[in-house]
């Protein structure tokens, strides 16, 4: 399972996006502003390919607000889509 301290502190996602995997299960968490508010965006999609070389109609997306508790929302969300497909994900797992 994912938990919130693997997706590293707020600190971090003012300069950088984090991506990770997660049994089969690539990811990409980036902070995004919309109408002045800052926002996590969290992307997933299925392995074995880095954000930039999957698909796009692979990919699926969902924002949560840029705070502790919207990080702790984040890694509860990857952990809800890996657990609902984890057939797809399984078929292209490397653990």
């Amino acid at each position: 399972m994912i938990a919130s301290e693997d997706l590293l502190s707020l600190n971090f996602y003012k300069k950088e996006q984090f991506t990770g995997s997660y049994r089969g299960m690539r990811y990409c968490i980036k902070k995004v502003k919309e109408e002045e508010t800052d926002l996590f965006r969290v992307t997933f999609w299925p392995g074995p390919y880095c954000f930039d070389a999957a698909d796009e109609s692979t990919k699926t997306s969902a924002v949560f607000a840029f705070t502790e508790e919207g990080k702790q929302q984040a890694a509860d969300y990857l952990n809800e889509q890996w657990q609902q497909k984890k057939d797809l994900f399984s078929q292209c797992a490397y653990y």
